[in-house]
């Protein structure tokens, strides 16, 4: 049978169908693509944006710090112990050092503090003050509040960064990155993900009121130190994990239509344990985050992987109404065929769209 030989009905009823799916589909499959696209991109703006100070405060800043004393800061990232994304943190251990000269009464060790972090443990590495050089190395183990971006989870890529901000107001000390003496140890690794790329930098971070303080009038701006690293997902293993039960579903329900078209069989029974397991494969993903989660990749491929099975569920009833109501077994085998095909390729161009709009290659 061939489309040009189909009856009116026959051809409006084919046509709905198949125009139906392949339009929800190609535009769910767009927006999604595109939402991750920009995601990702939009990683790269970030990266630079929060490395630079904003203009209008080193303006301001410039107003109060002409005798502030310039200390040099640098890190060395020893170990990466923790990225958690269900509590929304990580921990590392790192060197951060303070280098300057003259003020030999400024006590750098000592009045500095981790932004949105706790730290665990101090070490004094070294405390030298000679010849109006002043040198002060701590080795700090740090907890840092992070709130993760898993749009794209779980091929998602994070940035991680230490702010190391001066208890001292940029009237009294101004920090300068030293940058050529920074670093990340080589073996550094965490399970699941690669380093993509890491950076240091200093910038400045004003506050709305005084905190109080008489001596300072307006708002406080104090000097901060950057220290950021990008995270890749190494491998598809833990997309895989999420959803290899999904794929399990969709190919068994792709198998219940073609066993319906073929051999002219009612697997309609078959559908609803296929959908109940796609149900229970969401609970994989989503136990892995926290509650507060942005609609995304584990979202997007969920849906996906539903609307496939109402749509072979539908299918298969109109062709069991067509061989039932109509009589007509070469229609419904072509029905079948069509929507078969239809549905297949689009499974195949979903599940391959979806994961390579999401991965920073």
């Amino acid at each position: 049978m061939k489309f040009g030989e189909l009856k009116s009905w026959q051809k409006k009823r084919l046509l709905f169908s198949f125009l139906t799916y392949v339009i929800v589909i190609v535009v769910f499959l767009a927006y999604a693509s595109v939402t991750m696209y920009t995601d990702k991109k939009a990683e790269d703006d970030y990266w630079v944006s929060m490395l630079q100070t904003p203009k209008d405060i080193e303006e301001r800043a410039a107003q109060f710090d002409q005798n502030a004393t310039r200390v040099q800061v640098g890190t060395y990232v020893e170990n990466l112990k923790e990225v958690n994304l269900k509590t929304s943190s990580f921990r590392m251990v790192v060197l951060i050092w303070f280098k300057w000269e003259g003020n030999d009464n400024l006590d750098m060790a000592k009045h500095f503090r981790i932004y949105k972090g706790t730290i665990n443990k101090t070490e004094v590495v070294k405390n030298y003050h000679e010849n109006g050089v002043n040198y002060q190395a701590v080795r700090c183990d740090v907890s840092i509040t992070k709130n993760y971006w898993n749009r794209r989870f779980p091929l998602e890529s994070h940035q991680l960064r230490m702010y190391v901000e001066s208890e001292l107001p940029v009237d009294d000390v101004v920090f300068v990155n030293d940058r050529e003496n920074s670093g990340i140890n080589d073996s550094l690794g965490i399970s699941g993900y690669d380093l993509r790329r890491n950076e240091t930098g200093t910038t400045m971070v004003e506050y709305d009121n005084n905190h109080g303080d008489p001596e300072i009038p307006g708002g406080i701006i104090n000097s901060e130190h950057i220290t950021a690293l990008e995270l890749n997902r190494d491998s598809m293993g833990l997309y895989v994990k999420c959803f290899i039960a999904l794929v399990g579903t969709i190919t068994w329900v792709l198998i219940t239509l073609f066993i319906c078209t073929y051999h002219r069989v009612d697997p309609l029974s078959m559908i609803p344990a296929a959908l109940f397991g796609t149900v229970t494969n969401i609970m994989v993903g989503t136990n892995l985050l926290p509650d507060a989660l942005q609609l995304g990749l584990l979202e997007f491929v969920n849906i996906f992987g539903i609307v496939t099975i109402l749509a072979v569920a539908m299918t298969i009833i109109n062709i069991n109404r067509i061989r039932n109501k109509y009589e007509d077994r070469d229609f419904a085998s072509f029905y079948g065929r069509v929507m078969f095909y239809t549905i297949l390729v689009l499974v195949v161009a979903g599940n391959i769209i979806l994961p390579m709009s999401a991965y920073m290659f």
